[in-house]
């Protein structure tokens, strides 16, 4: 491949025209470290390829990992201003504890940048040695197929990847023939990190071993996200018809439809979920999901990696996900409720109930209310016990029915009520904490109306007007 610099201009502009990234005028945010590379990459957009139109604003994320990284923020200051671009700098508040987070401090910076100055895309300066060396990375750690595709050249939310053919050396020679300089950074020399290791030493022995590796290493990646996008499409049917919810932070799954499928499907299948959630599953992760999936019990829960979790009810799995407070107060959500009291059987009235995330409206009088929708229940005032109470169900609630007193978690899981629905009906207790009626699903034998008088009307509805 030439490394004359016009053939590198031509060969990025054509990339990025067949990719649809940006159109003319678009507004772009650049990541520069004042490494090399990423000096390449900006140049090439502000001065050879200044046709595309694009409207560059420069980033520089300070990780205060080393000294001398303050020099760095300044050096690219200093490109900025005198390639009359603006920039926006920012340094990390407190030292980062390794690559990783040091790399999500870096993203989260940038896209607010893109944010800030309406930006459509983040471009780094990622390259075909990045490739090989993230591949290969993911080759010793036993990375799935998945993993095989590599570095992507353009991502969600908004980062593209424009050098990612080019190789390290096509960048040194532009940079040359321009007289383009960086910044070194000298941790990439430091050969206790994998990566660096891999760089220096793995990559030149393979070279050594089988001349044209990297090369070969990208032919990888290509066939890897051929396999994926090829199973992506054949799971995408087999996902519409296993799926039965989607919600904010959550997915319903149909548990025997599901496991009908092999287990080699039923991996694939589940991953993909937990990609919906945000999380890429190893293999002792999607292992122990499995194995819950297919022996765990109605009301069971397992934490997976990254905030998610997964719980069954009965036929359905749910796989849940949110901050780990987020999560709590999905199993404890009556720090919120504020039920609704009726101390004593007149006068009539109505009120508001907030009962596991529902607002319920409440009536209750000697005639049937008007309402909207809901249902409503007759009872013998003289026989009930004061005060009642519209709350939810508390673990060792008991009510009556012609069988006798039970638990009502026994009589929801013969009405197979699921655990998320368990969180959210409202159940009438009377004084002595006896659950008397539970809307829509079960009412007490007590205090049945024997004739027309004294009957009173206690309605319950929810804002949609359904209970």
């Amino acid at each position: 491949m030439t490394t004359e610099p016009q053939a590198l201009a031509r060969r990025v502009a054509a990339r990025w025209r067949e990719s649809g990234w940006g159109e003319e005028g678009a507004r772009v945010v650049v990541a520069v470290s004042g490494g090399l590379d990423s000096c390449v990459l900006l140049h090439l957009l502000r001065f050879p390829l200044a046709d595309l139109g694009l409207r560059l604003t420069v980033a520089h994320f300070d990780h205060a990992m080393r000294p001398g990284s303050a020099g760095d923020a300044r050096w690219v200051r200093g490109l900025a201003r005198a390639w009359k671009l603006p920039i926006h700098v920012e340094r990390a508040g407190r030292r980062p504890g390794d690559e990783a987070e040091a790399r999500t401090l870096r993203y989260a910076f940038l896209h607010r940048v893109r944010r800030q100055v309406d930006a459509r895309l983040v471009l780094t300066a990622h390259h075909a040695d990045d490739q090989v060396e993230t591949i290969l990375f993911r080759i010793l750690r036993g990375t799935g197929v998945r993993g095989l595709a590599g570095i992507a050249g353009r991502r969600e939310p908004g980062v593209a990847r424009p050098l990612l053919r080019e190789f390290r050396q096509e960048l040194e020679a532009y940079a040359e023939r321009v007289g383009l300089g960086g910044r070194p950074d000298p941790t990439n020399l430091e050969l206790h990190a994998a990566r660096n290791r891999i760089r220096h030493e793995l990559l030149p022995r393979l070279e050594e071993i089988h001349p044209g590796a990297r090369p070969a290493m990208l032919r990888l990646a290509r066939n890897a996200r051929r396999t994926t996008a090829a199973l992506d499409s054949l799971l995408e049917p087999v996902l519409d018809q296993l799926v039965r919810e989607r919600g904010p932070g959550r997915i319903t799954v149909a548990r025997d439809p599901f496991l009908s499928y092999p287990f080699p499907v039923r991996s694939a299948i589940f991953r993909a979920l937990a990609r919906e959630a945000g999380v890429a599953l190893g293999e002792a992760g999607t292992g122990a999901a499995l194995e819950f999936i297919s022996r765990g019990v109605s009301g069971g829960r397992l934490q997976l990696p990254g905030s998610v979790r997964l719980a069954r009810d009965f036929d359905l799995v749910r796989l849940e996900w949110g901050t780990g407070r987020s999560l709590d107060q999905r199993d404890h959500p009556e720090t919120a409720d504020a039920p609704f009291t009726l101390s004593a059987p007149d006068p009539a009235g109505r009120g508001m109930a907030r009962l596991g995330g529902r607002t319920l409206g409440v009536a209750w009088g000697p005639s049937p209310p008007e309402m909207p929708g809901g249902v409503v229940e007759g009872f013998d005032a003289r026989q009930l016990h004061f005060p009642l109470v519209v709350r939810r169900w508390r673990p060792g609630d008991r009510t009556t029915s012609p069988a006798g007193r039970r638990k009502l978690k026994k009589l929801f899981g013969e009405l197979r009520l699921s655990v998320d629905v368990r969180r959210r009906i409202p159940v009438v207790a009377d004084g002595r904490d006896e659950v008397i009626w539970i809307p829509r699903w079960h009412r007490a034998p007590v205090a049945r109306p024997r004739t027309d008088e004294n009957i009173w009307y206690l309605g319950v509805w929810d804002e949609d007007g359904n209970t």
